[in-house]
């Protein structure tokens, strides 16, 4: 009997730089080789290369996201956000804001997705706001805040 209990879900940061770059560079060198095979003028491949990167910006926005993540470590009495320590004791409450999943390809019935959520923990003294990438982060940061705060 085959095994169905797999992850059909990738979200490696390796992955994702491959596939948006990746799929940048098959659709950048196919404009390229309709240009070097005179299909399409040298303006019309301008505007082509133009145009798709522009349509594509978003996907090179992830890219950024993932260079200048949140460094999150969660230590014996505090958890620790970019160098700065909390201790548990100030934490009086949480906020979470889940983005939409963002679906980067599909490689042997498998998606790589990019999930972003941005927690806002209220502190005694303030608030402190920092994302998490990554949908097995976020529900593992979820149920630890989840299980400090009950």
């Amino acid at each position: 009997m085959k095994n169905c209990n797999y992850k059909n879900t990738d979200e490696s940061p390796m992955m994702i730089v491959l596939g948006i770059v990746g799929f940048y560079l098959l659709v950048i060198v196919f404009i390229l080789y309709l240009y070097f095979l005179h299909r399409i003028s040298l303006p019309a491949s301008l505007i082509g290369v133009v145009l798709f990167s522009l349509i594509y910006l978003p996907r090179f926005m992830i890219l950024k996201k993932l260079k200048y993540k949140d460094v999150i470590k969660i230590l014996d009495n505090s958890i620790q956000i970019n160098d700065i320590n909390v201790k548990f004791s100030e934490i009086e409450d949480y906020r979470v804001e889940e983005k939409k999943p963002q679906v980067i390809f599909f490689m042997n019935s498998k998606m790589v997705l990019f999930q972003e959520a941005v927690f806002h923990l209220k502190l005694i003294n303030g608030e402190i706001t920092f994302n998490a990438i990554g949908s097995e982060k976020i529900k593992l940061l979820k149920s630890f805040f989840d299980e400090l705060l009950s």
